[in-house]
């Protein structure tokens, strides 16, 4: 109940969500023939939507987050590379295979790290939330088949963790792989930059040792700000939305004591 309330909630307080609540209420007003407040409704239902669906707004509240963590140029060796679900679509139809979607920089870095040989096991977690997708199998498993075509043969390495439903799961289910496994607390994380932070802190808490390996970057690190950097486009307001998707999770996250 509380994952879905929590999925509910944030809907409803993204840009997109808000300007439906907020037109709503503008309709409201109308109908009740109260113009001064339907109007001050409708600039507040539009005023959101437009800010944050420029290239100036969304490259700031973008990289408050990506620039936490720079990539490093080397990594240590651990005993296990972490990488996190929320990069593939399932092979439904008309889906003959597992591909991935906008997070799949996640599976491919990974690989990357594999193959340079940091650590001799790369963990894949992420199950499935029921009500919102009810394709067969889990993510963790999806991300391991990809890793298998697309380079990683040796499937003795790849463990999957597939019970995970949220970011706060995969720090206390990986760290019940660790200790059946008896394996230092010591991991390179995997996942897309702008959710890197939360995830560390989650790790962290669970007692891991944390070096972030952060991947899918949406803004680059510096942005002229020109005439068009103040005109709106649906790109922008995505990577707006999943920027207050991240500090919503961070402040509910805090809130629970989970960071």
């Amino acid at each position: 109940m509380l994952l879905f309330m929590s999925k509910l909630f944030a809907a409803i307080i993204y840009p997109v969500g808000l300007f439906c609540v907020l037109s709503l209420i503008t309709l409201i007003f109308l109908l009740f023939k109260k113009y001064k407040r339907a109007m001050f409704f409708l600039v507040l239902s539009i005023l959101p939507v437009w800010l944050f669906s420029t290239p100036a707004i969304s490259h700031y509240v973008v990289r408050s987050l990506e620039s936490k963590f720079d990539p490093p140029a080397v990594f240590p060796h651990v005993p296990a590379i972490v990488v996190l679900g929320g990069s593939t679509q399932a092979a439904t139809p008309p889906r003959r295979y597992v591909e991935t979607n906008e997070c799949g920089d996640r599976i491919f870095h990974a690989l990357r790290l594999v193959k340079a040989h940091y650590a001799p096991l790369i963990i894949c977690t992420g199950g499935r939330i029921s009500f919102l997708n009810n394709s067969p199998g889990s993510e963790a498993a999806d991300m391991a088949c990809l890793l298998r075509e697309f380079g990683n043969n040796d499937s003795t390495n790849i463990i999957i963790e597939d019970k995970a439903q949220n970011t706060h799961d995969h720090g206390p289910k990986v760290m019940q792989i660790f200790k059946k496994r008896g394996l230092k607390k010591e991991i390179i994380l995997v996942t897309s930059a702008m959710h890197m932070y939360r995830s560390v802190k989650v790790f962290e808490k669970a007692g891991f040792v944390v070096h972030p390996a952060p991947t899918d970057y949406w803004k680059d690190k510096n942005s002229d700000v020109k005439f068009f950097s103040f005109m709106p486009n649906a790109n922008d307001l995505e990577a707006s939305t999943a920027a207050l998707h991240e500090y919503y999770g961070m402040l509910a996250y805090w809130f629970m004591g989970w960071i």
